[in-house]
């Protein structure tokens, strides 16, 4: 180059390349480009070569002085880096990135003459580079979104949440949540953050409601599931968010989504931006993030609703356990059973609908941090079932159970696992160790029983049995068969064991040896079960060397992995009618969805009246009817059903403790009993026995 010749194919070839072959001398002079810099430079070679293209002029600001140093260090060293990359500033003013691979040219005696180098055009590639990094760095921050979601307890920290992410992903001024309620047809305020001269503000439960066909926005949004955007500018801003941003001269944008959970629409999330150019581009993010904090947000509500709840039967057990301490045996049967009676039956509704709900979501569920968090708040379901469960033998006992083939084994393990904090947890706080012995017989046996009665009593003989061995010891619980007709189920213990003297009243209301922290109704409740299981249960002791209970239940010929197959409802070949009879809104919608989703026509009844009707003009399959009905008894329905047609089996549901007999219950019309609060499992099994039962 410079003075030397290139041959005319060696020239052609250069001057054929797309990349840009060139050469600078020391002064930082273009000697030699080929033409192909116009189509990179915007410069023609002749531009280069004449000295009007200044190096300064063509490096992008930035980058120039990294260059600049570059070069002055390769004449300096006679060393020239491999590869540089940086920016360009063509002739128009675009901005293209290029990269250069650099040789130097010496004399013999090695002195530098000039460096050459090879441009090539890679703003494509750094344009996918910085696309992939940012959708990297988006997957980031949504993977640390979601797990901050799934640990979020209440509304402020799921807003929170969204907060601090949703500012590094979009362009947002502000943002708003409205949750949807499907009856009214109104979005209220759930939370809120916007902008207040500079400063952002988050407001929980904003007062305010409005009605989704106030604003063409909300339409597409609430009917059509689709996210949209309406552009404002001064005045034009629809409500509410009119009340909330500030009338200005500038140009925005108000970008919503629906918030989908379980396919329905919970609410509607709306960022306020100022971006005018490609809003497009930010819905994508914003559904993703409008979806996963409609999860949170259903779970935080299940979740204070169960607490609340909670809370009240706390209270209301501690409120009866002060009557029952302050009256005579016979005076504190009739009051605690007139409180009890009453709470019970209100609050075995508000529970049945939520465990329900719990239990329905869980299914739906596959997000496996999103399921451990639901697991807890149906293991609380659970616990607060318990605690009504209580509430219900202080009002009276019941002498009719839903009786089934049950795995003994599956229910010890239960009730091992549920007082696991107190044979485990608390012993090894205090250094206490109890060793746990299982006697199970290889070949499951399984029983006539009831699973969450059976359980109770089985918890409440464990707790008495480590309370018996204060300084730790051995607890054995085994299963036996007996003439292969009944089973039995024992627990041993190595403790204090029973004075002699009152070994014949264990089994007594209200009699404890636990001075002012015990109750004196764990046995003799755990007595009244088993006895309404057609069981019997003993007691062997000796003082020193512990005490040992003995159930024996009648035994059931099915296989444990029959039962197992029962236990899920299968949606019938053909479309079964239930006619379902609740006045509670929340346990109805509860059993709507439960049976609509298996395949089922829903007969709606909200009393009474509205049943009749049903029987006189309706052909149906089967029914569940609540027994406290505004207007007549449940049991009136159920006489009206059978009189018309004998063969249509009859669930009744009940919060109250029934005190009935098979006999009777058939003479009333009725097939099945459920107690308030149902498991799904429970209810679902008995309505499948109920459908095989149907006389096609």
């Amino acid at each position: 180059m410079g003075n030397e010749k290139l041959t005319s194919l060696g020239k052609s070839i250069l001057e054929a390349l797309s990349d840009v072959v060139f050469a600078v001398d020391a002064n930082y002079n273009f000697i030699y480009v080929t033409p192909s810099c116009y189509h990179i430079t915007g410069y023609t070679a002749d531009e280069f070569l004449n000295g009007q293209v200044k190096i300064k002029n063509l490096v992008h600001p930035s980058d120039y002085w990294r260059i600049l140093r570059e070069n002055y260090q390769a004449f300096k060293t006679g060393s020239v880096p491999r590869v540089s990359e940086f920016r360009i500033i063509k002739k128009d003013g675009t901005v293209r990135w290029i990269n250069i691979y650099w040789t130097m040219v010496k004399d013999e005696d090695g002195t530098i003459r000039y460096i050459q180098g090879v441009m090539h055009d890679i703003t494509d590639k750094k344009i996918g580079e910085e696309k992939l990094q940012k959708s990297l760095n988006e997957l980031k921050i949504l993977q640390s979104f979601s797990s901050e979601l799934s640990s979020a307890m209440t509304i402020d920290d799921v807003a929170k949440a969204i907060y601090d992410h949703i500012i590094q992903l979009l362009p947002v001024e502000g943002f708003f949540v409205d949750i949807y309620d499907e009856m009214t047809e109104q979005l209220k305020g759930l939370v809120h953050v916007y902008s207040i001269q500079g400063r952002r503000v988050m407001i929980s439960y904003p007062n305010y409601r409005f009605n989704v066909r106030s604003h063409q926005i909300w339409v597409s949004l609430i009917h059509d599931k689709k996210p949209t955007y309406v552009k404002y500018s001064g005045r034009d801003i629809p409500a509410p968010f009119n009340l909330f941003i500030e009338e200005t001269n500038q140009e925005g944008y108000l970008l919503s989504a629906p918030m989908l959970s379980r396919g329905k629409v919970f609410g509607v999330m709306t960022i306020q931006t100022k971006v005018i150019n490609n809003i497009e581009e930010y819905i994508p993010l914003l559904e993703h993030i409008a979806n996963q904090s409609a999860i949170a947000f259903e779970k935080v509500r299940y979740f204070t609703e169960l607490q609340e709840s909670e809370k009240s039967l706390r209270q209301a057990y501690e409120e009866l356990k002060k009557v029952h301490q302050q009256l005579i045996l016979t005076e504190k049967t009739r009051i605690l059973g007139q409180l009890a009676g009453g709470i019970v039956h209100n609050l075995s509704n508000f529970l049945s609908a939520i465990l329900g709900r719990v239990q329905l979501l869980k299914s739906k569920v596959s997000d496996e941090s999103l399921l451990k968090d639901i697991e807890l708040i149906e293991k609380a379901s659970q616990n607060a079932g318990k605690i009504i469960s209580q509430l219900r033998e202080f009002s009276k006992p019941r002498t009719h159970v839903n009786l089934v083939p049950i795995d003994v084994a599956d229910i010890i393990e239960d009730a091992l696992e549920i007082t696991k904090s107190k044979w485990k947890d608390e012993a090894e706080l205090k250094g206490i160790k109890y060793e746990i012995i299982k006697d199970f017989p290889e070949d499951r046996l399984m029983a006539i029983t009831n699973r969450s009665e059976l359980r109770e009593v089985l918890v409440n003989l464990i707790i008495n049995a480590i309370e018996a061995m204060p300084g730790g010891g051995k607890l054995t619980l085994g299963i036996y068969n007996v003439n292969g007709e009944k089973v039995a189920i024992y627990i041993a213990d190595t403790g204090v064991g029973i004075n002699p003297e009152i070994m014949s009243r264990i089994f007594e209301p209200f009699f404890t040896t636990k001075s002012e922290y015990g109750t004196g109704l764990g046995l003799s409740i755990a007595y009244d079960i088993i006895k309404s299981h057609n069981g019997e249960i003993f007691v062997e002791s000796e003082l020193g060397k512990g005490s040992k209970f003995t159930i024996v239940l009648p035994a059931s010929q099915q296989r444990v992995s029959d039962a197992i197959k029962k236990t899920t409802l299968q949606e019938s070949p053909r479309k079964l009618t239930i006619l379902i009879v609740e006045d509670d809104e929340s346990v109805f919608y509860l059993l709507q969805d439960i049976f609509t989703n298996l395949g089922y026509r829903v007969l709606p009844a909200e009393d009474g009246k509205k049943a009749l009707e049903y029987i006189q003009t309706e052909k149906f399959d089967i029914a569940i009817i609540d027994i406290g009905l505004p207007d007549i008894s449940g049991w009136e329905v159920s006489k009206a059903i059978k009189q018309k047609n004998a063969q249509i089996p009859v669930v009744i549901l009940t919060g109250w403790g029934l005190n009935i007999s098979e006999e009777e219950m058939k003479r009333k019309g009725a097939d099945y009993i459920i107690s308030k609060p149902f498991e799904l499992d429970g209810l679902l099994l008995v309505v499948d026995t109920a459908v095989q039962s149907i006389k096609r």
